[in-house]
């Protein structure tokens, strides 16, 4: 919990900081100076933004890069954003070069990855990404189920290598909640080849499943590839990062002893409840100011 005067304290460190990141040079892909953890450029994570990218296209992206943001951690858009939806990937690769960023890392259904393999391997060149994430498959109970889906990536990031693309694992809260005694992450990476499977790990999410960051990170940073800077409050829905509850000075000293140089910033989603059905207090901020204030937090850390 914050008191008062960590409050005040922190909002003077955003307003100096913001004086900062606006004085100084913004992130580039190639580019000189850089800000953030482990001097690495900041990335975004796409999802929580697509309703304003369906609503304001070129702003979005534009605004996202003015924030001191480098990245777009890409997923695919759905029918929900009808505006979007239908763009060829010509056209999102336009609007993301065009706003300024630029992308490496896509994710992806298992679908997407199996059944429509071919298509995702061209939609993959053609966006000029490096990674891909697979998304959960369909079979999610059991530990077996883990197990399986563990073969599964293992099938996958075999055939995804020989087309020139790292296969990553993103996880979520249901990778930390035990299943048959097991924790289904731990299966998973001990089901895996570490030569065709890195993971992308989501330290809000694994805290919002019953985690724990630091001891994560000791164990597995070795196999991870990126991480997904997300912040945790008990019983809120969404926190800027720097405002919850994460070390993330000890986070981010083990995210660079295992030389992971991918950092993306991601600010909610946790639903709408807790894993008991407990309901979330939603944030108070939009979903853009969240992000300019994570932004500010994460370029000007200097751990």
């Amino acid at each position: 919990m914050q008191t008062s005067s960590d409050q005040t304290s922190r909002r003077q460190f955003l307003n100096r900081s913001a004086m900062a990141l606006a004085g100084g040079a913004l992130l580039s892909r190639t580019g000189a100076l850089q800000a953030g953890p482990m001097n690495q450029p900041i990335g975004f994570q796409c999802y929580e933004v697509l309703d304003n990218l369906n609503k304001d296209w070129e702003g979005t992206w534009k605004k996202m890069h003015g924030f001191g943001y480098s990245f777009v951690d890409l997923v695919t858009f759905s029918p929900r954003q009808p505006n979007i939806a239908s763009k060829t990937t010509k056209e999102i690769r336009q609007g993301i070069e065009g706003g300024g960023l630029y992308v490496e890392n896509g994710h992806f259904s298992y679908a997407n990855l199996t059944t429509d393999f071919g298509k995702t391997m061209t939609i993959g060149h053609e966006l000029g990404l490096k990674s891909m994430v697979c998304a959960p498959g369909p079979r999610r109970k059991t530990a077996d189920d883990w197990k399986w889906m563990g073969d599964q990536l293992n099938e996958i990031g075999a055939k995804t290598k020989s087309e020139g693309f790292l296969l990553g694992y993103h996880n979520h809260e249901i990778e930390f909640v035990p299943v048959d005694g097991q924790v289904p992450f731990d299966i998973l990476t001990a089901t895996t080849d570490p030569k065709l499977i890195k993971f992308q790990l989501d330290v809000g999410n694994l805290t919002f499943g019953g985690g724990d960051a630091v001891a994560c990170l000791t164990k597995y940073g070795d196999r991870c590839f990126s991480l997904h800077a997300k912040d945790f409050v008990k019983g809120k829905a969404s926190v800027p990062v720097g405002e919850g509850m994460l070390d993330w000075k000890k986070i981010f000293g083990l995210a660079a002893k295992a030389g992971i140089k991918s950092y993306v910033a991601e600010v909610g989603a946790y639903g709408v409840a807790t894993l008991n059905g407990e309901p979330l207090e939603p944030s108070k901020l939009d979903v853009l100011e969240s992000f300019r204030q994570s932004a500010i937090f994460l370029n000007a850390y200097k751990g």
